[in-house]
């Protein structure tokens, strides 16, 4: 058929010669076209995600280059997927990366350490907001594993607590405001996941290495209010390469007048205004020195010794702990350091976590 319309060509006149050869064109191009990929339907991709939780974007491609058979997606995601490339980037060296921290309206903090290969990466945008992303969800998040004796503790005593990473690995990676407001995840995306997916976009191997977060007992406690504050240097105060987590222990001086009153009394605002301001000062006295302790201890230099530094951070000469009993008096309160966390991105690690 084809051969005939060609030979015509040559005892038609020059207009019909053209229509002719065009049609032959068009019919070419169509006849190579690729057929469409086939329409993937969603309960096809939650079936598959069960099987293998990837990205939603990432299930549908699978299955879409599968012509939505499952099992051959599934096939196809173990030489595609993000967990395949993490395989063989594994045994690399994470020498480098970012500590972040999180503050929630002054009532839930957390630090994170998330490690990577160069330190081009660890100011890389993706790679940033990654940790901000953890460390906001470790905020937002309770510590899996709290008795009920804990949550008791908790309301007298101010200490951070050790988030497991396998368990925040396997969180929702939740989008928080610092208000504190969480942000939905549609896709229910884990961190392990965003993990997986920055690694497919920064090429170096990727590890969250630990995690630490404090939330104040709710309901709070009348005589005590516990005052957390982060900072973070190097970076943009939430991300850097050493960050510090402080938690304070406010109390008022007068028996009559419990910390409750005070707060939510006549210039109460200004006091917890005042209270989280200095929380986040003593946060970063902590970073800006190599603070081993609050207090002193054996072993541990005064410079090393929270309380004994020079409070600089403030503008000030005198010794931290001179400057909280003048800060509380002024204020009818008393503040004292109850908890404290120091961490840089050269910490050795190898024996596990330091105590400070």
């Amino acid at each position: 058929m084809r051969s005939t319309s060609i030979l015509s060509l040559f005892s038609s006149t020059p207009c019909s010669r053209y229509t002719t050869l065009r049609s032959l064109s068009t019919s070419s191009r169509l006849s190579q076209t690729a057929p469409a990929e086939p329409k993937v339907p969603i309960a096809l991709v939650a079936q598959l995600r069960k099987t293998r939780p990837v990205p939603m974007n990432l299930a549908r491609t699978a299955l879409s280059q599968n012509n939505n058979d499952i099992q051959k997606a599934l096939q196809w995601l173990e030489s595609h997927s993000p967990s395949a490339k993490a395989e063989k980037l594994s045994s690399r060296t994470t020498s480098e990366g970012t500590i972040a921290v999180s503050n929630l309206g002054g009532k839930r903090v957390s630090m994170i350490h998330l490690a990577c290969e160069t330190d081009f990466v660890a100011r890389n945008e993706v790679f940033v907001n990654t940790a901000k992303g953890v460390a906001g969800t470790a905020a937002f998040l309770d510590v899996p594993g709290l008795t009920e004796e804990d949550r008791e503790k908790a309301k007298v005593v101010g200490t951070p607590r050790d988030f497991p990473v396998d368990a925040l690995l396997s969180a929702p990676l939740i989008g928080v405001s610092a208000e504190g407001s969480p942000t939905p995840n549609a896709e229910g995306t884990t961190i392990q996941q965003t993990l997986l997916s920055s690694l497919s976009s920064t090429g170096e191997n990727l590890k969250l290495l630990r995690a630490i977060s404090y939330a104040c007992p709710f309901p709070s406690n009348p005589t005590t209010r516990f005052v957390p504050g982060t900072y973070a240097h190097g970076g943009t105060g939430t991300e850097g390469r050493v960050g510090g987590l402080v938690v304070l222990s406010v109390k008022s001086r007068d028996e009559s007048k419990p910390m409750a009153s005070l707060i939510h009394g006549p210039g109460g605002d200004k006091l917890d205004e005042g209270l989280n301001k200095l929380a986040r000062d003593i946060a970063r006295q902590v970073v800006g020195f190599p603070t081993k302790s609050i207090d002193k201890e054996a072993g541990v230099e005064e410079e090393e010794t929270l309380l004994e530094q020079s409070f600089m951070m403030v503008g000030e000469s005198d010794k931290v702990r001179d400057v909280l009993e003048k800060w509380g008096s002024e204020r009818g309160v008393k503040v004292t350091i109850v908890g404290m966390k120091r961490w840089s991105v050269g910490d050795d690690l190898t024996g596990g976590e330091e105590a400070a």
